[in-house]
């Protein structure tokens, strides 16, 4: 895809998201938060109306199910724990993705139709997220920034470095097709830093991917140097999130 400026409809997505339910939760491992994020689904209520969860946990690195299968995986595995970082396999497709407590990851959940299609559910999450850096003075770029980590379709950038990246997953849930769309976005991180850690867990797993440092940005430094940061930036994007998704 093409980058293109980010001009989400307001109306529409107020539309999609209005009055969904919200909660921002910070998870004491990354396994217990992606497991609550690929539970999403389950809180889905009759209407078949989005779920929306934004949280955060301790760092790891989340791996796509293909990641398994590098025929060095659990030496890299091992390697990372030496640095301090677990690896977790998440559901949805993608290649590695680094979080940590300078990161949010966002999930929107929803049942879906016959009629539904994998980009339009996409196309759902990247327009409140359009409208949440808009909020912020930012104007987004949607296109894969094939030199980031966990490149896709969907990325997310602001002044050519990637901020968030989006991957989806799709299950039957009780009879209900379901999708939960997650994101994470980078908010205050070093880029290097975690361009270094992917990097090292596919040079340990025998993997080709790579990733250029200097294609990744932060939510905190695209801002301006007196806005806030840390802990109250975090809590600032969450509080936007549930007045966006407010009925």
């Amino acid at each position: 895809m093409t980058a293109v400026d980010l001009l989400p409809d307001p109306a529409t997505t107020l539309a999609a998201t209005a009055g969904a339910p919200f909660r921002f939760e910070a998870f004491d491992s990354l396994g217990a938060g992606l497991e609550a994020q690929q539970d999403l689904a389950r809180a889905i209520g009759l209407d078949g109306g989005p779920v929306l969860l934004a949280w955060t946990a301790p760092r790891g690195l989340i791996v796509g199910r293909a990641d398994t299968r590098l025929p060095h995986f659990e030496a890299a595995v091992a390697r990372l724990a030496a640095e301090g970082w677990s690896v977790i396999v998440r559901r949805a497709g993608g290649s590695a993705c680094p979080a940590s407590a300078g990161t949010l990851q966002i999930a929107l959940a929803r049942a879906v139709g016959p009629r539904a299609t994998i980009d339009g559910t996409y196309q759902e999450l990247v327009d409140l997220l359009g409208r949440l850096f808009a909020g912020y003075g930012l104007a987004a770029e949607v296109g894969e920034k094939p030199d980031a980590f966990c490149p896709g379709r969907y990325d997310m950038s602001v002044g050519g470095r990637k901020l968030v990246g989006i991957a989806q997953h799709w299950r039957q849930i009780a009879g209900r097709a379901t999708a939960t769309t997650a994101a994470t976005l980078l908010v205050e991180e070093d880029g290097a830093a975690l361009s270094r850690i992917v990097d090292l867990f596919y040079e340990t797993a025998g993997g080709t991917l790579r990733c250029a440092p200097e294609a990744v940005g932060s939510l905190r430094a695209a801002l301006p140097a007196t806005s806030l940061s840390g802990a109250a930036l975090l809590v600032d994007i969450a509080a936007r999130l549930e007045a966006l998704t407010a009925g």
